[in-house]
C-alpha cells in the first residue's frame, strides 16, 4: 500500500513533506503526463500505474479541481493526511481525503466533509459544520458555530466571525472569501466577498485570494 499524492505542484510537495514526517507509507506523486521519473526523491507515476490498494490524496488548491479529480477516481480509496504539529480535537470529525497542514487547529465538535484542505496555521473553532471540497488558505480563521457549504474557498488571513447556537453564521455553497477579508455576516451561495468588513465584489475577478 502506498500513499499516492495527486499533483506534484506546491501543495503536493508540501503534503509529501508532511507525509514523510507522519507516516511510514511509501509515497508516489500522480500526474496525468509525467515528464520526470521523480520529484524531490518521490517517484512520479501516471494514473494507470496506481495499484489497487493505493490511498489517493488530491493535492490541488482549487475546490473545484479536487471535486473533479475525486469524481474521476470515485472507485478508489482516498487517504487523509494530518500533520504531526496540527491539533484535531477528539470530538471533531474529518471526512475522507482531508489535508491538515502544519499548525492547523480543528477544535471541539467540528464536523468537516470530504476532501477538506487546511493550509498552514488555519483554524476552525468549536461547533462549526463544513461541507465537502472546502479550502482554507494559510492563517484563515473560522470562529465558532459557522456553517460552510460545499466548495467554499477561504483566502489567506481571512477571518469569519462566530455565529451563535441558535443562529449559526452561514457561508453559502461555492462562495469565495477574499484574502484578508473579515466576514461579519452571512455570505450567499456563489458570492465573492472581500475587505474589512467583507462586502460582495462587483467583479469577482478583481479579488485576490
Amino acid at each position: 500500500m502506498r500513499l499516492a499524492i495527486f499533483g506534484a505542484g506546491g501543495m503536493g510537495r508540501e503534503l509529501a513533506d508532511i507525509a514523510k514526517r507522519s507516516t511510514q507509507m511509501p509515497l508516489v506523486f500522480v500526474v496525468d503526463e509525467p515528464d520526470h521519473l521523480e520529484v524531490q526523491g518521490v517517484p512520479l507515476i501516471a494514473p494507470h500505474d496506481l495499484e489497487p490498494d493505493d490511498l489517493l490524496v488530491i493535492a490541488l488548491g482549487s475546490s473545484g479541481a479536487r471535486k473533479t479529480v475525486a469524481e474521476r477516481f470515485s472507485d478508489r480509496r482516498f487517504g487523509s493526511l494530518v500533520a504531526s504539529s496540527a491539533i484535531v480535537a477528539p470530538s471533531a470529525s474529518l471526512g475522507e481525503g482531508a489535508q491538515i497542514c502544519d499548525f492547523v487547529a480543528i477544535n471541539n465538535l467540528v464536523r468537516i466533509g470530504r476532501h477538506f484542505q487546511a493550509n498552514l496555521f488555519a483554524q476552525v473553532s468549536h461547533d462549526c459544520v463544513i461541507g465537502d471540497y472546502v479550502t482554507f488558505s494559510p492563517r484563515a480563521t473560522c470562529n465558532g458555530t459557522v456553517h460552510i457549504g460545499d466548495g467554499v474557498f477561504v483566502g489567506a488571513g481571512a477571518i469569519i466571525r462566530n455565529g451563535s447556537p441558535g443562529r449559526p453564521l452561514s457561508i453559502g455553497e461555492g462562495a469565495t472569501i477574499g484574502m484578508g477579508a473579515v466576514v461579519t455576516g452571512d455570505v450567499p451561495p456563489g458570492a465573492t466577498v472581500f475587505g474589512v468588513p467583507a462586502r460582495e465584489a462587483d467583479d469577482p475577478r478583481a479579488v485576490a485570494n
